[in-house]
């Protein structure tokens, strides 16, 4: 690790302002969708190299758990065969060799599309939610200081 270790110590990776946060948080949930085993690796070298928060990219990828990954793959297969009008065949997983030379054929084009398509959306609503909440919570707890601050001064005033 130290080769990496100035790299890693930069204050952008661990900063924690709502743009970046949330645009690592979208980053990790588009991510989320790519078929592919090291969501959190991907999400890291991504958030690296744009100088995002490391751990809001990672915890992002953490919506494909083994709870929600099935159902995020079968969806992302329905909404492709939705927008590319193909009929949908039935999918018998098996972690075989020849399961994927022969049954991946007819499903990875729309496996992908919707698995680009959910990704993208998934980031959309997570950076919005995420800033909004962000942005109201900020909001609230400026007008907390202010009716606070205003109840001392009606105070003072009254004395």
């Amino acid at each position: 690790m130290r080769p990496f270790r100035l790299l890693l110590e930069h204050p952008v990776y661990w900063s924690l302002n709502r743009r970046n946060v949330a645009r690592a948080f979208a980053l990790g949930l588009a991510i989320a969708f790519v078929p592919i085993p090291v969501h959190f690796l991907l999400a890291t070298v991504l958030a690296l190299s744009l100088r995002l928060n490391v751990p809001a990219a990672i915890f992002g990828t953490f919506l494909a758990n083994p709870l929600t990954m099935v159902p995020m793959y079968v969806g992302a297969y329905w909404v492709g065969c939705q927008l590319l009008h193909v009929t949908i065949h039935p999918i018998a997983f098996a972690m075989s060799w020849e399961w994927l030379t022969t049954q991946l054929l007819p499903i990875w084009k729309p496996f992908l599309l919707g698995c680009l398509v959910l990704g993208v959306l998934a980031a959309l609503i997570g950076y919005a939610l995420l800033g909004g909440i962000w942005h109201l919570s900020l909001v609230l707890k400026y007008h907390e200081r202010k009716g606070a601050s205003s109840l001392k001064a009606s105070a003072k005033a009254e004395k």
